[in-house]
């Protein structure tokens, strides 16, 4: 048993005596007024560009975010019938998650996911430093991209989880991961980024994933990895779920074919609600 279902089993058993000696009735009751969808699960979605839908088009408000219909975070919350808390936001980074997009956390919310920490890692300089033709440019910032994933991003996941786990005491956390973007071939979409660069930007998606799963078990998270799903689906591929370059902040996010393929991996860590 995870530490993080132990503390949700003594959550439990604490309010359980509480209501059966009376006490807290109150704030276990809905509202007199409130019809059935009272008691819908609710559902916390929070992150950066991957979260929020970046590359699916649809978007929901002209607010920076880039939420879109096709997220996957709606498309799971559909599935499972889970009333959902869309507060992801493109660009975001573990600080901003912190500071912007954990007010909807409350003894009220059933289910978290939580996809953050490639813009910490400096995930769009890295790629911007690899397009063309300076192959040590690429390999400088590939390496201090995976020096912060290595020695400074896990100090900050620990924060934000711990944090999410104070406002959310009864939440099932999920921690989301992130696809590989290539498949080490070239085409008109990856900006001359060659297969050897893309061989070391996929072992730092890889880093990146591993090093957020640490984190994630630490404090008794799942961990939703998406890697294997998108295997032949990589930008060049014949059947891409993933932008190539685009001349716009898509570029290098999923399309809508890719964020269902999230939704299909994430789906199952919801349907306890």
């Amino acid at each position: 048993m995870s530490a993080h279902t132990r503390k949700r089993g003594v959550v439990v058993r604490a309010l359980a005596a509480a209501a059966a000696a009376g006490i807290g009735a109150a704030m276990l009751a809905g509202p007199a007024s409130a019809g059935p969808t009272t008691w819908q699960p609710q559902y916390v979605a929070l992150g950066d560009s991957y979260v929020s839908g970046v590359g699916a088009g649809d978007y929901l408000a002209d607010d920076g975010c880039y939420r879109s219909a096709n997220a996957y975070p709606v498309l799971a919350a559909e599935a499972v019938g889970a009333k959902l808390s869309f507060d992801a936001c493109s660009g975001a980074r573990v600080e901003d998650v912190v500071a912007n997009q954990l007010d909807n956390l409350s003894w009220r919310t059933r289910e978290v996911t939580i996809g953050v920490g490639g813009n910490d890692a400096g995930f769009s300089s890295v790629l911007g430093a690899c397009a063309g033709t300076d192959t040590a440019l690429c390999e400088g910032a590939i390496a201090n991209a995976q020096a912060v994933i290595t020695d400074s991003l896990p100090a900050e996941l620990d924060d934000l989880y711990t944090q999410v786990e104070d406002r959310a005491w009864f939440a099932d956390v999920t921690v989301v991961g992130n696809p590989r973007l290539f498949n080490e071939t070239s085409c008109s979409g990856t900006l001359a980024i060659t297969p050897a660069e893309q061989a070391l930007l996929n072992e730092t998606a890889d880093l990146l994933a591993e090093t957020t799963a640490e984190v994630a078990a630490d404090h008794g998270f799942d961990f939703a990895d998406v890697r294997d799903a998108f295997v032949g689906h990589e930008v060049c591929s014949s059947d891409p779920w993933i932008l190539g370059y685009v001349g716009t902040l898509e570029s290098f996010h999923a399309n809508a074919a890719g964020y269902a393929a999230y939704a299909e991996v994430v789906t199952p860590y919801l349907e306890r609600c």
